[in-house]
């Protein structure tokens, strides 16, 4: 847990510093582009920004470790099947064969 809030952190300061300068690009876009831009604003824009990136990238970690447990379950389950497959064999004194190929020695 203490790994995802890290990385979160990490992707929310890499990706807020082009967000930022698109934010700050965007802002001169506006009616009233004439006002300078304050370090208040940076500040409420930035945070804004990195707490959107957060939630986004929250959801992918959860929706990615949803399909990991999902991909283990579907794993575990073929391999009950197969063990059990042989232990019935086993019972029945079903021998598996396995088929090989004859080495041939040189002289």
């Amino acid at each position: 847990m203490r790994n995802r809030h890290l990385a979160v952190l990490a992707l929310t300061a890499v990706l807020g510093v082009p967000a930022l300068a698109a934010a700050q690009a965007a802002d001169t876009t506006h009616r009233d582009h004439d006002k300078p831009v304050t370090p208040g604003q940076v500040a409420k824009n930035t945070e804004a920004e990195s707490k959107r990136v957060a939630n986004r990238t929250g959801k992918a970690v959860r929706k990615a470790g949803k399909q990991t447990e999902a991909q283990s379950k579907r794993t575990a389950k073929s391999v009950k099947k197969v063990y059990s497959r042989k232990a019935r064999r086993e019972a029945r004194g079903d021998t598996v064969t396995v088929q090989s190929t004859p080495v041939q020695s040189t002289p």
